[in-house]
């Protein structure tokens, strides 16, 4: 059986890449029916890769079907969390297979993985935040604004695209502004959740939380000109709190004596969230190719090139 994974050299250089597919022992197999491309995390590994001169197999996020025809949603393992653009996969014992309702569809499965990351986010507060703001409005930050909806908090996003901020609308976020008008905002949260992990990024978010205030930093960190004595004299003022958003760094299933909220108990009570309507995912789905290489690399390049049209594509495999 031959296993064809999407490998990148660069965004010009696109193949499937063929190998004979073997499953190793203790594994699990799934036929792989949808994968999700997550824009800012798949770019940047793969602009990373371009720069080292080494081809990479971005993707971590897929549903598929065991033997039975049952559909999985899939959480990788940090070891298995790459090469998930394929048409089959074999699924080891230390990642986290969740057997899909009727009610949630496999294409639209992959928004669970966003979903994940900003609820995370609340697991390491002692206690909910009545005032929230987002900045970053793509798929992660959208998701994460309508989790703070969804727990009763007030939600602000923040995204320099008038696109997003459009979609947010659509999504039930009421309030989204541009970072000008962020200005406006000073002190006023409770809590911040960075997505976008940049100097202007962190220097608003420091600027927005309140004296005691928490940003739980989502995304990747980005190279800039932000001073750390900047950023740290504003933490040491205002009692501030700058804590990691990355999903990875918590339990993807519960541990004995272990505290800590899992991956696996973030996803259940997701997918009862989007079980019941909860979540508003269909504006956020920009379409769903097949996975073939000349589709591939279009949805590629606008994610590239035009990210304020493109939010999200879904990779269909049979």
């Amino acid at each position: 059986m031959k296993q064809q994974i999407l490998t990148f050299s660069n965004f010009d250089d696109v193949t499937l890449q063929e190998q004979e597919f073997v499953l190793p022992e203790g594994c699990k197999q799934l036929q792989v029916s949808y994968s999700a491309i997550s824009p800012g995390t798949e770019l940047f590994c793969i602009r990373e890769a371009i720069k080292s001169g080494s081809p990479v197999q971005p993707g971590y996020i897929l549903a598929g079907t065991d033997e039975s025809g049952q559909h999985y949603f899939l959480f990788p393992s940090l070891a298995e969390s790459s090469a998930c653009h394929c048409n089959i996969r074999a699924v080891g014992p230390d990642s986290l297979l969740l057997p899909l309702p009727p009610e949630i569809t496999p294409e639209t499965a992959g928004f669970l993985r966003f979903i994940n990351i900003g609820m995370h986010a609340f697991n390491q507060l002692d206690k909910l935040p009545e005032t929230v703001c987002v900045i970053g409005l793509g798929p992660v930050g959208n998701l994460a604004a309508q989790t703070a909806r969804l727990l009763g908090c007030r939600v602000v996003g923040v995204d320099t695209s008038a696109s997003r901020r459009k979609i947010a609308g659509e999504c039930g976020i009421a309030a989204a502004v541009s970072p000008e008008q962020s200005a406006g905002y000073n002190k006023s949260f409770d809590m911040v959740i960075d997505t976008v992990a940049g100097s202007s990024s962190l220097a608003s978010a420091a600027a927005m939380l309140k004296n005691g205030g928490e940003c739980s930093i989502i995304g990747i960190i980005k190279e800039g000109d932000l001073k750390a004595s900047e950023i740290l004299r504003e933490i040491w003022q205002r009692r501030l709190i700058f804590r990691s958003g990355w999903e990875m760094l918590n339990p993807v299933k519960k541990q004995p004596g272990d505290p800590r909220v899992s991956t696996e108990e973030n996803l259940m009570r997701a997918m009862n969230w989007m079980k019941t309507g909860g979540y508003r995912l269909e504006p956020l789905l920009t379409g769903i190719i097949p996975a073939e290489i000349t589709a591939i690399k279009a949805a590629y390049k606008k994610l590239k090139d035009q990210p304020d049209e493109n939010m999200c594509f879904t990779i269909k495999w049979k």
